[in-house]
């Protein structure tokens, strides 16, 4: 949970920020009124604080004293503001801050969400900056980090390959054109063959803008130009939508892939990646192992408690199917209504038959709490370990398994 100093004199605004924070990021406003308590709050909280909104002019302190004060305690600063002349402007812009917003009305709060939004989903988002220049370099590299990214830094483009063999999550990275060993343009044809524009933001920032340059760089795969020298605020608005397209990109994904009760990998997904997996098996003669998890008697559980009992007790299974499932390579989706499927590889040194033994008794020892009353359940489970076949050839084996285990009485698992 989030945890934001917010310091404005308009006690209404603290209020209405605070509530909005809260509803929709589940983030926690402690809320000061001068600088005086802003002061006092920052000195208490220090290293708790992962974020401070501050009013840029507050009746003790008219100048943004209170920005300067929560920067130098490394707190990271956004700055609210009922007006924002160019000179108050750039006097805001030449401080570390993270970004701005101006107080015009109470839409505004709904563009505040969203900056916070990013800002905190920031913190996990590794980026990298490759210029020749070490000027340029670290002056990107802090204003990544103003950001509250994770930050690399290279000098050309071969070591930026390094750098991102290190480090395959990064997600964002700006690169100059000229280069000495591997330019910006050779850096993005490498990167293109592994890294999708969906995967990662690249942005060219050089001197270098002509009509010929830009476009080859667009087609070479590069997600953005930008032309130095940049603006500070410039740079933030490129950096920020680009990487606000990733994310609305991850999210349609997610809900594309997901089943959205339980957060696990959808029926669909199952199918696209299961046959990769199969596939992929195939050539490399590994073996693979299927498990399907029925939830026994769970219509009873629907009659007796309600729907919503019911979708609790999934919950609950899916997380612990999480718990037991761990290795990267396994998946684990929500099959239908109250039936489970897992994709796995089945290891040398594996007892398959004692580890779903453990599972069905995890899953049996899960109480349940639901008003009042507390829910146990059972479960059967059916699971195979062919060496040919097709991918739906192991599922098909692993349902005629559960429907064995269902009729030899339920709450046991069946393998073969």
């Amino acid at each position: 949970m989030a945890k934001i100093l917010l310091v404005d004199d308009d006690k209404i605004i603290t209020k209405l920020v605070a509530l909005s924070l809260f509803k929709k990021l589940g983030a926690v406003c402690e809320a000061a009124h001068s600088f005086a308590a802003g002061k006092a709050l920052a000195d208490a909280n220090v290293l708790d604080y992962d974020l401070a909104i501050v009013d840029y002019n507050l009746p003790d302190a008219r100048e943004g004293e209170m920005i300067d004060y929560t920067i130098a305690r490394s707190i990271p600063t956004l700055v609210l503001t009922a007006s924002f002349d160019s000179d108050t402007r750039d006097q805001v812009l030449s401080k570390k801050i993270v970004d701005y917003v101006v107080k015009r009305d109470i839409k505004e709060l709904d563009y505040l969400e969203s900056v916070v939004r990013r800002l905190l989903n920031n913190r996990t988002v590794k980026g990298l900056v490759v210029d020749d220049s070490m000027v340029y370099r670290e002056s990107m590299a802090q204003l990544l980090r103003n950001q509250l990214l994770v930050v690399f830094s290279a000098e050309n483009g071969v070591e930026a390959l390094r750098v991102i063999d290190q480090h395959p999550d990064i997600r964002i990275v700006i690169t100059d054109y000229s280069m000495p060993k591997m330019d910006g343009l050779e850096l993005v044809t490498q990167l293109r063959k592994h890294y999708k524009k969906d995967a990662m933001a690249i942005i060219i920032a050089s001197g270098l803008g002509g009509a010929s340059i830009i476009p080859q760089f667009l087609k070479a795969g590069a997600n953005d130009y930008l032309l130095k020298p940049y603006s500070t605020e410039e740079f933030i608005c490129r950096i920020n939508a680009n990487l606000e397209n990733l994310q609305m990109i991850q999210t349609l994904k997610d809900h594309a892939q997901t089943d959205p009760l339980t957060g696990l990998y959808n029926r669909r997904y199952l199918f696209e990646a299961g046959s990769t997996l199969h596939a992929s098996a195939v050539r490399s003669n590994f073996r693979l192992y299927a498990v399907l998890i029925d939830i026994d008697h769970f219509k009873t559980v629907n009659d007796t408690y309600g729907h919503e009992a019911g979708d609790q007790v999934i919950r609950a299974i899916a997380d612990k199917l999480r718990e037991f499932f761990r290795r990267k390579t396994d998946i684990v989706a929500r099959f239908g209504g109250e039936e489970f499927c897992v994709i796995s590889s089945l290891e040398s040194e594996d007892n398959l038959p004692a580890f779903l033994e453990l599972v069905r008794a995890g899953i049996q020892g899960i109480t349940i709490p639901y008003g009042h009353h507390k829910i146990t359940v059972t479960v059967s489970i059916g699971a195979t370990t062919p060496r040919t076949g097709t991918f739906e050839a192991l599922l098909k084996e692993a349902d005629d398994l559960l429907y064995q285990a269902k009729n030899s009485g339920r709450n046991r698992v069946c393998i073969a």
